[in-house]
């Protein structure tokens, strides 16, 4: 869309003044960061009220600053920038070694990043099982107590993370087993000492998974690799998977910039 352009809205699925506050967003550049209340009005097409109104709005919220009589696009809009580009790069880096990781281990193999109190899934590669779990395919979610990689991810993060869990309530498993705070703590401390989390039957009957968390440059834990079998295949072979997945995390770690002091 561009600035010039009138968007076509359906007021059923559309809210309109959104829209237009996108507009205004989008008319900040490179090569004029900082614009006036009239050259805004001018270039946006849009009355004077409302587009002094969307400013007031978009200032209130903190996506917008103001200098004057100028405004410009405030912090927090250069950090969803940040984190938007930050996904791509983990995924793009992530993907080719998650591949190779499938294609030794022959299962299922899932890249989740921390939203909150849960995990989302960012990429998920098959490996050669017949059997096809989809209770954590890519962009669905789960809560960071269950599932390999939101375990991995909250024993690093458990100060910051842990309280957004327990805010939520009750911790229930999807197979429907209550989960105690002093049990998740235990498990989690056990996470960090052997440095991967142990999920067992806990998101799918029968299945559990192995994850290892991805740092990035400055070495913070900013997503979370796993490998989802059925237990009569995981448990035989759980050192060779738990080397191979904290293996490929620590690889992915690289290639963000990670460097272990």
């Amino acid at each position: 869309m561009t600035a010039d352009a009138e968007p076509v809205l359906d007021p059923k699925n559309h809210v309109a003044s959104v829209a237009k506050a996108i507009r205004l967003l989008e008319l900040f550049t490179h090569e004029q960061p900082e614009l006036n209340l009239e050259t805004i009005v001018r270039r946006s097409k849009l009355t004077r009220t409302t587009t002094f109104r969307l400013l007031a709005t978009l200032v209130l919220v903190g996506w917008v600053e103001r200098n004057g009589d100028n405004y410009r696009l405030s912090l927090q809009v250069f950090r969803l920038g940040s984190t938007a580009v930050g996904s791509v790069e983990l995924r793009h880096e992530a993907r080719a070694v998650m591949t190779e990781l499938a294609g030794k281990s022959g299962e299922d193999v899932y890249l989740v990043v921390p939203d909150g109190p849960r995990a989302v899934c960012l990429e998920r590669i098959e490996g050669r099982s017949n059997v096809r779990m989809m209770a954590l395919d890519v962009g669905k979610s789960l809560p960071l107590y269950i599932g390999g990689g939101g375990c991995a991810l909250l024993a690093e993060r458990e100060s910051e993370l842990l309280p957004l869990v327990l805010a939520e309530g009750d911790m229930t498993t999807a197979t429907g087993q209550h989960l105690e705070v002093d049990e998740l703590k235990r498990r989690l401390e056990q996470t960090r000492e052997r440095g991967y989390s142990v999920s067992l039957e806990d998101v799918t009957a029968g299945v559990g998974a192995l994850g290892a968390v991805v740092r990035n440059a400055r070495g913070v834990a900013v997503a979370a690799v796993s490998v989802g079998a059925m237990l009569t295949t995981l448990l035989p072979r759980q050192d060779e998977l738990a080397e191979a997945v904290t293996s490929a995390a620590a690889d992915i770690s690289s290639r963000l910039g990670y460097t272990r002091r």
